[in-house]
C-alpha cells in the first residue's frame, strides 16, 4: 500500500507540520528577535534592505495584515510535515531527535543559501556578514523546526 493511501500516517504528518508551523513562529521570535539589533541597524544593513520593509510602497503584506505571517508558516510547516513523512526512511535507526536535526539542516541546505544569495545579497545588497548571520540564525530556526516535526511525527511511533 502507497504511502498516500496511508490516512493515520499523512494525518500524524499534517499534525507534526502544524507543530513545526508554532515552532518555526516561536524560533524566528526567539532567534530572529534578538538579531533584529544588528540586522535591521541602518548602520550595518543596507539601505535598499531597510527602505523595501519600511518605505517603499507598496509594503510587505504582513505590514498590513499581521496574520499573514503564522499562516503561511503554517502551511509550510504541514508542507514540511509531509515532506519529512516521504525522507524519513532516510534516517532509519536514528533517535527522533537525530531524525530531527537532520531533517532540519537538509531543509536548510535545501532554502537557506539559494534564498540568503539570491534575495538578501543579490537583490537587497545586504553585506556578506549580515547575510552571514541570517543564515546562522536560520539554521537555528530550521533546526527547531526539525526537531518540533520529528517529535510529534515519531511520538509513539
Amino acid at each position: 500500500m502507497s504511502p498516500i493511501t496511508k490516512p493515520p500516517a499523512l494525518f500524524r504528518a499534517a499534525l507534526s507540520g502544524v507543530a513545526g508551523g508554532l515552532a518555526w513562529l516561536c524560533a524566528m521570535t526567539l532567534f530572529f528577535g534578538p538579531a533584529q539589533a544588528i540586522l535591521a541597524n541602518p548602520e550595518y544593513q543596507s539601505q535598499k534592505f531597510l527602505a523595501v520593509f519600511g518605505e517603499i510602497e507598496p509594503l510587505p503584506h504582513i505590514a498590513g495584515a499581521w496574520w499573514i505571517l503564522p499562516a503561511g508558516l503554517l502551511a509550510i510547516g504541514i508542507l514540511y510535515g509531509i515532506v519529512y513523512h516521504f525522507i524519513r526512511g532516510a534516517f532509519h535507526g536514528k533517535p527522533w531527535w537525530s531524525k530531527g536535526l537532520q531533517f532540519g539542516l537538509v531543509a536548510w541546505a535545501l532554502m537557506v543559501p539559494w534564498f540568503e544569495f539570491y534575495l538578501p545579497w543579490n537583490v537587497m545588497h545586504e553585506p556578506v556578514l549580515l547575510v552571514v548571520l541570517e543564515m546562522a540564525v536560520w539554521l537555528a530556526v530550521l533546526l527547531t523546526v526539525g526537531l518540533a516535526i520529528a517529535a510529534v511525527y515519531e511520538w509513539r511511533h
